[in-house]
């Protein structure tokens, strides 16, 4: 990617790692291929029983090891860093309005489901009375659309 120095401690170690396992897969089909004749393949792990000295896997320890202290201490320093407080604070003045907007919607929602539903029961019972008032043409009505309804079909 880019430079080492502008990474993070946390990134640098990852990429490093990505580094050693990469160069671990070529060592590991070298040795196939140097000993490809043979009936058993070549093991690229260590052996699990316990050596003499303890130094190179103490050295190799420390090496692999992810640089915590590092990556804790850059991220202390951007939450230090004026600008992201500026920022952080924006980002929760941010939110409060969201939710503020997101009040002020539900309530207009509901609002105008609740208008909705009176004019809808207005129409209906405006069509109740109309009906009881003049049955018979109704009746008639009903079956004239009907009529017109069926010959479109």
């Amino acid at each position: 990617m880019s430079d080492k120095n502008s990474m993070s401690p946390a990134v640098a170690s990852l990429h490093d790692e990505q580094a050693r396992q990469r160069t671990g897969k070529e060592d590991l089909q070298t040795g196939l291929e140097d000993t490809f004749p043979a009936s058993d393949p070549v093991s690229q792990t260590s052996p699990t029983t316990a050596t003499a000295t303890t130094e190179p896997a103490e050295e190799h320890e420390t090496e692999d090891t992810p640089k915590v202290d590092e990556a804790l201490a850059a991220v202390r320093a951007r939450h230090d860093d004026p600008e992201t407080g500026r920022a952080m604070e924006e980002i929760r003045a941010l939110r409060s309005e969201l939710g503020r907007i997101t009040g002020s919607a539900q309530e207009m929602i509901s609002g105008s489901a609740r208008v909705a539903k009176s004019e809808i029961d207005s129409v209906q019972n405006t069509v109740i009375r109309q009906v009881r008032k003049h049955p018979l043409q109704a009746v008639g009505l009903a079956a004239l659309l009907g009529y017109v309804w069926g010959m479109t079909r």
